[in-house]
C-alpha cells in the first residue's frame, strides 16, 4: 500500500503542521470552549504561515437540481506545488472490484477519479483539528491512508456505498494522519461532503440537490442531525465526544461540528473565508455575502441564482477575484493575478484542477465524464476523459502531457513588465483564445459523440469512448506545446495571431 504523503506532500503537510502548532489556541474569538465566535475576527490570523498555506487545495460540489443540464458536478484544485505534474492510468475491473480512471501526482500519490459506474471521488483538502482532539482520537499508525481513494472507486458504485465503507473503516481499523482532511465524493443522484475529525471520528453531509457547497482549507460541516441518515451520516458520539474533552458546552448553544472540531483559527484565516465567498459570490451574487465570511451567518451551502453550467463550474476553479474589492492586480496590468496577497481559487501553486460531470440518464460509461486541466486551470484547457475508457495516452499516462501545460503557466508568470504590464495581462488572450477555441469545440461536439456512443454497446462503446478521449488529449497537448514560444517580449519573429495558433 502507497502512503499518501511522500515527496512533496510530505514537505508542505510538514511546513503546515509547525506552522499550526505554533498558533494554535483553544478558543480563538469564541464566548467560551465550545460556541462559536460572536464576530469573526480575521485580522492578521495565520500571517506566519502565509507561504505554506497557499500550498492547498479547492474544492466544489454542486447537486443535480443546482445545474443547468441536471448534472451532478464537482470541481477540484489541487495545490501543491506549479512543478507538481499529474498523470493518469486506467485501473482494470476484477472479478471483486470496479474499473477506474485515475489522476495521480509526483511519487504515485492517489488522487481519485472516476469508476466504470459513475461513482467519483476528489482528493480533497488539507483542514486541521484542534490539538485536543487528535490526542483523544489520535489517527492510527495502521490505519487506512493513501489507498483510500482507491479503495472508494474499487468497492463503490454510490454515495450510500461510500458512506458504508468510511462508517466500517472508522469502526475497525481507523484513519491514518495521510486522510487528515476532507473530500469530496458523488454519484450520478448525489453529493457528499466529508470531514474526518480524528482516527476514528468523521462525519458527512448531503449537498442539497438546488445547492452549491464551497471547501477550501477548513471544515465547514456545521450544525447536524444523524438521525436522518439520508442528510447526515457520522460517528454516532460526535457530540458526546466534543463535551469529553471539553470542546463543546451545550449550555452555549447548538452543536457545531466544525468549530467544536476544528482548529479555530483555522476557521476564521482570510485564506479561507476568502475562497468560500468567492465560490459562493460568483453563483449567488443576490444574497450579497461579504468577503469576510462572517463565522456567525457563514453558510455551508447556497442556492444559486441561476442553475450552473459546466463553464460556469470551471470558472470558480479559475477564479482570481477578478471585478471585486479583493483582486490587487488593476486588471492583472499590475502583476499575475497568482501574485497578489489575497489568496484567491487558482493560485500559484495550483497544479491541475478537475471537474467531474455525472448523468443518471445516460449509461455511466458515457455520462461520467472526468475533465481535466493540468496545469493551472486558467492558463490550461479542459480535457474529458469519459468513464468508459479502457486506457490513457502515452503522453498523459506520464508527467510529459501536464508538463507542458505547467510551462504555459510559469511563462505568464514570469517577472518583469511588457509595454508597461504584466506578462500574465499580455498574454492571458492569447492563452484564452487558443484553449477557449479548444473548450468551445469540445462543447460543440460532446451531444453528437455521446449519441454516436449510445448506438453502440459493450466493447465497441468503451474502444470509441478511448479513442474520442485519447484524440481530444492529443489535439489539447499539441495546443500546450505551441504556446511556450509564443509568451515572450514582443518582436517581428514572434507575432503570431491568436487565429493562426488555434489553428494548429
Amino acid at each position: 500500500m502507497k502512503t499518501r504523503l511522500t515527496g512533496v506532500a510530505m514537505l508542505c503537510v510538514v511546513l503546515v503542521v509547525a506552522a499550526l502548532a505554533a498558533v494554535a489556541s483553544g478558543g480563538a474569538g469564541g464566548p467560551g470552549a465550545g460556541g462559536p465566535p460572536l464576530a469573526a475576527d480575521v485580522g492578521a490570523a495565520y500571517a506566519a504561515d502565509a507561504t505554506a498555506a497557499r500550498r492547498q487545495c479547492n474544492f466544489v460540489l454542486a447537486g443535480k437540481g443546482a445545474t443547468a443540464d441536471g448534472s451532478v458536478m464537482m470541481t477540484y484544485n489541487n495545490d501543491w506545488s506549479p512543478y507538481n505534474a499529474p498523470y493518469f492510468e486506467v485501473v482494470p475491473a476484477t472479478d471483486t472490484t470496479y474499473g477506474f480512471v485515475k489522476i495521480l501526482c509526483i511519487g504515485d500519490i492517489e488522487e481519485g477519479g472516476i469508476n466504470q459506474r459513475q461513482f467519483a471521488v476528489n482528493y480533497g483538502t488539507f483542514t486541521g483539528l484542534d490539538p485536543s482532539v487528535v490526542a483523544a482520537d489520535p489517527y492510527e499508525a495502521r490505519g487506512v491512508t493513501g489507498e483510500l481513494w482507491d479503495l472508494l472507486l474499487q468497492k463503490c458504485a454510490t454515495c450510500d456505498e461510500a458512506l458504508d465503507l468510511l462508517a466500517e473503516i472508522a469502526d475497525t481499523r481507523g484513519f491514518n494522519s495521510g486522510v487528515a482532511g476532507s473530500f469530496g465524493f458523488a454519484d450520478s443522484n448525489e453529493a457528499w461532503c466529508f470531514e474526518l475529525l480524528g482516527g476514528h471520528h468523521w462525519v458527512a453531509q448531503r449537498v442539497p440537490d438546488d445547492a452549491i457547497l464551497a471547501h477550501p482549507n477548513t471544515i465547514v460541516v456545521r450544525q447536524i442531525d444523524l438521525g436522518d441518515p439520508d442528510n447526515f451520516r457520522g460517528s454516532p458520539d460526535l457530540q458526546e465526544f466534543a463535551e469529553s474533552i471539553g470542546r463543546y458546552d451545550p449550555d452555549e448553544g447548538p452543536f457545531d461540528v466544525a468549530w467544536a472540531y476544528s482548529d479555530r483559527e483555522r476557521l476564521l484565516t482570510y485564506y479561507n473565508t476568502n475562497r468560500i465567498w468567492g465560490a459562493f459570490d460568483s453563483v449567488a451574487p443576490s444574497l450579497g455575502l461579504v468577503p469576510e465570511m462572517p463565522y456567525e451567518t457563514r453558510p455551508v451551502w447556497v442556492v444559486p441564482d441561476e442553475p450552473v453550467t459546466r463553464q460556469d463550474i470551471m470558472a470558480i476553479s479559475r477564479y482570481h477575484y477578478e471585478d471585486t474589492e479583493l483582486d490587487q492586480t488593476e486588471d492583472y496590468t499590475l502583476m499575475s493575478p497568482h501574485k497578489q496577497t489575497n489568496r484567491p481559487i487558482c493560485d500559484r501553486t495550483t497544479d491541475y484542477s478537475a471537474v467531474w460531470q455525472l448523468r443518471d440518464w445516460l449509461p455511466a460509461e458515457v455520462g461520467g465524464v472526468l475533465w481535466v486541466a493540468p496545469g493551472r486551470p486558467c492558463a490550461s484547457a479542459y480535457t474529458p476523459f469519459y468513464a468508459g475508457i479502457t486506457s490513457v495516452p502515452e503522453k498523459w499516462a506520464e508527467r510529459t502531457a501536464a508538463q507542458a501545460f505547467c510551462k504555459v503557466a510559469l511563462r505568464l508568470d514570469r517577472r518583469g513588465k511588457i509595454a508597461g504590464e504584466s506578462y500574465y495581462a499580455h498574454y492571458i488572450p492569447l492563452v484564452h483564445g487558443v484553449f477557449g477555441a479548444f473548450e468551445d469545440q469540445v462543447e460543440a461536439e460532446q451531444a453528437e459523440v455521446e449519441a454516436i456512443a449510445l448506438g453502440l454497446e459493450g466493447a465497441e462503446r468503451q474502444a470509441y469512448l478511448t479513442a474520442y478521449s485519447a484524440q481530444c488529449a492529443q489535439q489539447a497537448y499539441e495546443l500546450a506545446l505551441s504556446l511556450p514560444s509564443q509568451i515572450v517580449p514582443p518582436g517581428p519573429r514572434h507575432r503570431v495571431s491568436i487565429s493562426r495558433v488555434a489553428a494548429l
